[in-house]
């Protein structure tokens, strides 16, 4: 399933597919969330979004990494998902 992401999902929790909190959607730009981590825990988001050898500063993820889009949060696809 493919969720379009709106300015509507600004501030929104991120989620991974085990629940697990990444961060907070920051800004949505054409269907891709800059996302802010959650207390600084960038590793994490960096296993998340496949970017651990990146040194990127500025944290995005595309609609096709979603899985679901709630009410208050925004859940990712697993690896075997993406």
């Amino acid at each position: 399933m493919n969720e379009t992401l709106t300015q509507d999902d600004e501030g929104k929790r991120v989620v991974g597919p085990d629940g697990e909190v990444l961060g907070t959607i920051d800004k949505v730009d054409q269907g891709v969330a800059h996302v802010e981590p959650d207390a600084g825990d960038y590793e994490t988001v960096k296993r998340y979004l496949n970017w651990e050898d990146s040194a990127a500063d500025d944290y995005t993820f595309q609609e096709t990494a979603v899985e679901e889009v709630t009410d208050d949060e925004v859940v990712l696809r697993g690896d075997d998902e993406r």
